[in-house]
């Protein structure tokens, strides 16, 4: 079955590259192309376009992976293995279950890639178990904490994410757990990938850590930033009564959550949105049907939108972060 693969990530390269003026267009016109030719069946013309887009964005492993499904349904297996081979050097690991491969499957060099990469699965899975953990500075054991999750950025992990918090949630008595995202995004990044298995990785990882610390089962909050702020209103929505509030960060509201609004509102949920006024149209739009939808059901909501800020934590982040969760708890 013939299938366009979103490059979405992309969005975000595009808001954060110092060299957005000179390639964002030229990038989302090579992308559009790309996806109509593949979405035609034009194959060839699809993977030169998505050939393009990496001369504006060299790296950008959603695109070399495209490229050799172009060519493996061009039946040209030298150059879809090669392509192949360079998506997994830079970290993308789900391709056995596409159809696109079919072509290629039947190679020797395609089962020695496969085999390499199910020995680098085994790895990242061992090294991506166990989440980040941010105690406070005068930690005791025998002392109870409230509990933020925090959700990293797509190509990102939860290092980044829990430096970018600044010290803020442990100062305010909280333990900071950040999962790492269960997809391989990039050599050395993440992704939520599917909503159901994302959630399933944060519930784990919360249910650890109150069978490891003492946690205050009514100080929990989620929060996530880029994908993570996203994965996080399907998770906070659908978990209503295990959090106290959900603070996503940059991210999109996706109307099928409206659904989990109910029990959202009977639980109480609390939501702190933040955003900067940057962001892309379609963004900003989904963002605000967020709120509105929040708001019709009767859920206490929060739009907090940033001046002259992209796709990024906001100035000022420590402050900013202070009083988002201080709100929460409120």
């Amino acid at each position: 079955m013939r299938h366009i693969k979103l490059l979405l990530p992309l969005l975000f390269l595009l808001m954060s590259s110092p060299s957005i003026a000179q390639n964002a267009d030229s990038a989302n016109h090579c992308l559009k192309l790309a996806q109509q030719d593949y979405q035609a069946g034009d194959y060839q013309k699809a993977a030169q376009n998505y050939i393009s887009l990496l001369r504006h964005y060299p790296g950008y492993v959603l695109a070399v992976y495209n490229t050799a499904c172009c060519y493996s349904l061009l039946n040209n297996k030298a150059e879809a293995v090669k392509w192949l081979e360079s998506a997994v050097d830079l970290g993308y690991y789900d391709f056995d279950r596409d159809q696109d491969m079919n072509n290629i499957r039947s190679t020797r060099q395609y089962k020695k890639t496969l085999a390499r990469v199910q020995k680098l699965i085994a790895e990242l899975k061992a090294k991506t178990e166990k989440p980040v953990i941010g105690l406070p500075q005068d930690f005791d054991p025998a002392k109870t904490y409230g509990l933020l999750v925090a959700l990293h950025g797509y190509g990102s992990d939860p290092n980044n994410i829990v430096q970018a918090l600044a010290g803020v949630p442990q100062q305010m008595g909280y333990i900071v757990l950040a999962p790492y995202g269960p997809d391989a995004a990039g050599k050395d990044g993440f992704s939520w990938g599917e909503r159901d298995t994302a959630e399933q990785k944060v519930l784990a990882a919360i249910k650890t850590a109150q069978a490891k610390y003492k946690i205050d089962p009514s100080r929990i909050i989620l929060m996530g930033f880029s994908q993570g702020a996203t994965t996080s209103y399907y998770i906070g929505t659908k978990n209503a009564a295990l959090f106290k509030g959900i603070i996503p960060m940059a991210g999109m509201y996706d109307s099928s959550l409206d659904q989990f609004l109910p029990r959202s509102r009977e639980n109480n949920l609390k939501v702190y949105i933040m955003f900067g006024e940057l962001e892309p149209e379609a963004m900003i739009k989904a963002n605000l049907e967020a709120i509105r939808s929040f708001i019709m059901s009767g859920i206490t909501a929060s739009f907090n939108v940033y001046a002259r800020l992209g796709h990024a934590f906001p100035p000022n982040q420590e402050f900013e972060l202070q009083r988002a969760i201080e709100w929460v708890e409120k």
